[in-house]
């Protein structure tokens, strides 16, 4: 085991995994903004457009007990395409970074403006990951469920500081369509699917990279019981 693996691999308590990942997510911040910057534009586009079409388009029928049928297939759609933005970004700020930090002990930035694109490694991650995180849960469970807990608090803390206009945005959207179907006479103005896609767009760029921090914990907890398993056969 070289110094790289040892580096990752050594044991690590609750406490030294979250703050390992936090530190390395906030020393790399650049280079992972540069790696990854088109693929959370495209995730903040898609989390905008999909966020303005639930409060302009589908939450108006569902107060009022109206048929979705025609609303629903593009709703549907725009989500798919929110679930392959977040996996592009995941993988290309995310699991790529890593991946490199676990063989080199560093991350670097992209060698061209455009970040990068692994597409092979977002293939085998679909793949491989839900299989890392079964080992993790088998061999961590406490570990696993306490880290989470931590790193849910952080993110619904973050999200209500940075995404407030977002937050704003979705209580006036819930409360007039409430209103417009109870009666009440709401004026809505004429560009509010504009104004929410503009202001959940916005809001999902940070959100983009406060999710992201997650995974960086995760490695380490991941390197944790990698390292207790080499140290169990060498028993």
């Amino acid at each position: 085991m070289d110094k790289n693996e040892l580096s990752l691999h050594r044991s690590r308590s609750i406490q030294a995994v979250l703050r390992d990942g936090y530190r390395l997510f906030g020393q790399n911040f650049s280079r992972l903004l540069r790696s990854s910057w088109i693929q959370a534009v495209f995730y903040a586009l898609a989390f905008g457009f999909t966020m303005a079409f639930l409060f302009t388009n589908i939450l108006p029928l569902l107060m009022e007990h109206r048929s979705l049928s025609s609303e629903l297939l593009p709703w549907i759609g725009s989500i798919l395409l929110f679930v392959i933005a977040a996996i592009l970004l995941a993988v290309a700020g995310g699991v790529a970074p890593l991946q490199q930090h676990a063989q080199t002990d560093a991350i670097s930035g992209p060698r061209h403006w455009w970040g990068r694109w692994p597409w092979k490694l977002t293939l085998r991650s679909i793949v491989r990951l839900p299989k890392m995180l079964w080992m993790v849960l088998r061999r961590q469970p406490g570990r696993l469920v306490s880290i989470c807990l931590v790193m849910l608090l952080v993110v619904l803390v973050t999200t209500m500081l940075f995404m407030l206009p977002a937050v704003v945005m979705a209580i006036a959207n819930i409360e007039a369509s409430t209103g417009r179907a109870a009666g009440d006479a709401v004026q809505m103005p004429e560009n509010l699917f504009t104004m929410n896609f503009a202001t959940f767009a916005v809001c999902g760029l940070l959100q983009a990279y406060i999710h992201l921090t997650t995974l960086f914990p995760l490695y380490y907890l991941w390197g944790n019981g990698k390292g207790e398993k080499v140290e169990k056969r060498k028993c």
